[in-house]
């Protein structure tokens, strides 16, 4: 029963979503309900707060930039498996339909500075992963939790057991929008090749990684630092698919660096990217930079915005498409 019900209101919400995203989501719902439970079973989500009330020390952080902004805060708990995650969510009041952002990792403070700037900046909202300021929760990696069945979950060394409901949980804020899943991470300076200790580089390579460096002289040295890329995902290598071509062109030309993975039964590993690219839910976009680089990552943002045609809520010349 939970699971029709899901299925009916995601086929009868707004038509917002791009077709294959919507199946994509429909999918993920009936696999989900198969496992057993209602929608967003064992979860439960507050209604909007004043972010002061908010009990996250990321939150709290950018109180200064929030007061007096029409963005609120809700707290959301999802009970599975012995786990009781909690998510952070920021809300744009005004234009909640805007883009929507997933901050994984709790250790990750340029990124979260940068989510509050694109929900400032462009409407939409963000969902931060609380684990108490560390990257794993109860030794699970928040963004190797992407899961909908133990088959599925077998693929990946990093997941501790299936988690249909966490993922159903974090997905469900993508039903009635427009537009790309999105996500920000941090990482480490450089990689163990060249004397770093990060593992995600333009200069690591890597089986299914293929990287696609943004053309100089656009902008801050910053953003041509082997750390600071956008991330891109796909079934197919991207040499074979012509719109993935065209997407990593379009980011190269804004001076951004771009890694695509092919995404394989091989290489899946729970994360939120894998995730989109196996059940086919559409575009995907992760902005990485170097831990601290708070400038880049903003800018990150701003160019990634730029590329997609989103205009700042500010602008009065053009539209936005995921408002329109």
């Amino acid at each position: 029963m939970g699971a029709r019900l899901s299925a009916r209101l995601l086929l009868h919400t707004r038509p917002r979503l791009h077709p294959a995203v919507a199946a994509g989501l429909l999918c993920c719902v009936l696999l989900a309900g198969c496992a057993g439970g209602d929608r967003l079973a064992g979860s439960s989500i507050s209604a909007c707060m004043d972010p002061a009330e908010a009990r996250s020390a990321d939150v709290r952080r950018h109180l200064g930039a929030l007061r007096g902004t029409p963005v609120c805060y809700r707290r959301q708990q999802v009970n599975e498996g012995g786990f009781q995650w909690t998510f952070h969510i920021l809300e744009h009041t005004r234009t909640p339909d805007g883009p929507f952002w997933v901050l994984p990792h709790d250790d990750e403070d340029a990124a979260f500075a940068a989510g509050v700037h694109a929900v400032l900046t462009y409407g939409g909202g963000l969902l931060a992963v609380d684990s108490g300021g560390r990257r794993t929760y109860r030794g699970q990696d928040p963004n190797r939790n992407f899961s909908t069945s133990r088959g599925e979950s077998r693929l990946c060394v990093a997941q501790r057991r299936p988690a249909p409901h966490y993922t159903r949980a974090v997905l469900d804020h993508y039903r009635g929008r427009r537009g790309p899943i999105l996500a920000l991470h941090n990482n480490g300076d450089g990689h163990a090749g060249n004397g770093g200790y990060g593992n995600i580089s333009m200069l690591r390579p890597a089986p299914g990684l293929t990287q696609w460096p943004g053309a100089a002289g656009r902008g801050r040295p910053g953003l041509r630092d082997e750390d600071n890329l956008i991330f891109v995902v796909g079934r197919r290598s991207a040499y074979a698919d012509p719109a993935m071509r065209r997407r990593i062109g379009a980011l190269n030309a804004a001076g951004l660096n771009v890694m695509h993975k092919q995404v394989t039964g091989q290489s899946f590993d729970c994360s939120l990217s894998d995730y989109v690219a196996r059940h086919g839910l559409g575009e995907y976009y992760n902005l990485e930079a170097q831990q601290g680089a708070r400038a880049t990552q903003v800018e990150m943002v701003d160019r990634l915005m730029s590329v997609l045609g989103i205009r700042p809520l500010r602008s009065r010349a053009g539209g936005n498409p995921f408002l329109d």
